[in-house]
């Protein structure tokens, strides 16, 4: 018995398409092609093939953001309602 075959839709952005068709082209491969591999090598491995992470922040974002809710602990930093009252703290 011959294999059949579905179709699906899948919603991309018109520039990231473009791009990967045109790898796809200089590599020999179709979009189909490329697609199913992906969905194969899912089955196979029971995983994302790669790496899902969030991004890493620097050492100095990380320090940025420890001393951003220092500062929002009671007493230790200040806290304005409008940038007016910003404006006149600093200008005073």
């Amino acid at each position: 018995m011959a294999a059949t075959t579905v179709s699906f839709s899948v919603r991309i952005d018109p520039v990231l398409k473009k791009q990967a068709d045109l790898f796809l082209e200089n590599v020999g491969m179709s979009m189909s092609t490329a697609i199913n591999l992906y969905l194969r090598k899912i089955v196979l491995e029971q995983k994302i093939p790669f790496e899902i992470s969030l991004p890493q922040l620097s050492r100095e974002s990380r320090a940025a953001l420890q001393e951003a809710e220092e500062l929002k602990k009671p007493g230790v930093g200040k806290a304005f309602k409008t940038v007016d009252e910003l404006r006149e703290d600093l200008l005073s």
